[in-house]
């Protein structure tokens, strides 16, 4: 009976000392996380994949996605920066960089133009070609070491 009380009050004040401050710190991590739900990428603008803009710009359309700590999510949460990009076939992209395309497009918001570090974020097809041919290889799909069979 008395190891029984030993342990219980060596254990009771071992929790008294742990810090209170850990198990908030990750909940909080973890519900941000949870709000912000999946990431999206967000594309240059290329005239073969979208077309010339002067044609093609009202086939695009304009959406607002939010930056934090250097991605895009396409829902606000509170410290999140407003950027206007665009829609198409289900790929976000930046606007053309083109001078004679501000103003152009009446629809867009030109107050959350992406700034200097957005523009350096800017995927490119080419590297998210890569990155399809990288996950079907992955998978087991993509070209081996014999070749195609």
């Amino acid at each position: 009976m008395r190891k029984a009380t030993l342990m219980t009050a060596a254990l009771v004040s071992a929790l008294a000392v742990l810090p209170r401050t850990a198990p908030a710190q990750v909940n909080v991590s973890v519900a941000i996380g949870a709000r912000l739900g999946p990431d999206v990428g967000i594309f240059a603008y290329s005239a073969p994949r979208y077309g010339d803009w002067r044609v093609a710009y009202m086939q695009w359309t304009p959406v607002v996605v939010y930056e934090v700590r250097g991605r895009y999510y396409p829902h606000a949460v509170r410290g999140a920066r407003a950027v206007a990009v665009y829609r198409f076939h289900d790929e976000y992209f930046f606007p053309p960089r083109d001078r004679a395309w501000v103003r152009f497009d009446r629809r867009y918001d030109y107050r959350d133009v992406p700034d200097r570090d957005d523009w350096k974020r800017a995927r490119s097809h080419a590297s998210a070609r890569g990155q399809e041919q990288r996950e079907e290889h992955a998978k087991g799909r993509g070209r081996g070491r014999g070749g195609w069979r």
